[in-house]
């Protein structure tokens, strides 16, 4: 009896665990914007870059900068291949109610030298702080694990990225500061990565504590002709089906009429 509750203050005590928590609310007191409000997507959209800009509070420009772009969170599958018959096939399936369908993560340095684990935990500085199980892991399994594989997949696609320091020409992003606190975050944005509404927080850390911060909404939506097919195909899907079954009916019967034999 007495081991089974040390095992769940444990558990209770541990970074994975409070991540399940609400995380506090981001504050207002730090002068940032964002030189891209809203970024439209068009038929020929191949991604877009975000920038975060801002001033440090303290004269004296003390602190370090973090700044996390993150997308609305999905439900996410990850699962575990094994061997079976010389074939390896997927198993054990474990399912996140809520992970980030896109994160980054930008510091002025490495973001580990800024503040503990518990702190990147409680403010999900880390992409794996924001996934919430949904199902039981299989037996002797760590979910730990499982949220590192969905870090490392996502990562893999550009949709979970991190920067420590400047950007240059050889890297997607950065984050550079500038003499009187003044700061700036530029960020890549994949063309895979959704296409919904955006949130960018700014946080300054002085000696691993939080003294400022401020949330930022970015809004990224199709336009021209592109909007108008999404839109049919959302709130009509009927009316989308038939016009899909007409046009390929249609083009069918065009090819059938110009390559016709005489």
């Amino acid at each position: 009896m007495i081991r089974g509750g040390i095992i769940a203050l444990a558990l209770l005590l541990s970074p994975e665990a409070r991540a399940q928590e609400t995380p506090p609310p981001v504050g207002s007191d730090l002068p940032a914007a964002v030189a891209e409000e809203q970024i439209a997507v068009s038929s020929d959209y191949r991604g877009s870059y975000m920038t975060i800009f801002g001033v440090n509070p303290d004269r004296r420009g003390r602190g370090d900068v973090v700044v996390v772009v993150r997308g609305p969170s999905h439900t996410a599958t990850v699962m575990r291949k094994r061997r079976v018959l010389g074939l390896w096939i997927n198993g054990d399936p474990v399912r996140f109610s809520e992970a980030p369908s896109f994160f980054a993560v930008l510091s002025n340095r490495p973001l580990r030298s800024i503040v503990s684990r518990e702190t990147m935990w409680r403010y999900r500085l880390d992409p794996a702080a924001s996934a919430r199980l949904a199902s039981t892991v299989p037996t002797g399994a760590d979910p730990s694990a499982y949220r590192a594989a969905l870090v490392r997949l996502r990562r893999q696609q550009g949709l979970y990225q991190e920067y420590a320091g400047r950007a240059s020409p050889d890297r997607r992003g950065g984050l550079t500061t500038y003499q009187g606190g003044l700061f700036r975050a530029v960020v890549r944005l994949p063309h895979n990565a959704p296409i919904a509404q955006y949130n960018a927080d700014a946080f300054v850390f002085r000696d691993g504590r939080l003294v400022s911060s401020q949330r930022i909404p970015i809004t990224i939506e199709r336009v021209g002709f592109e909007r108008d097919v999404h839109k049919l195909a959302t709130d009509a899907s009927w009316l989308y089906g038939i016009a899909t079954v007409l046009l390929a009916l249609l083009a069918g019967w065009v090819a059938a009429f110009l390559f016709r034999r005489t």
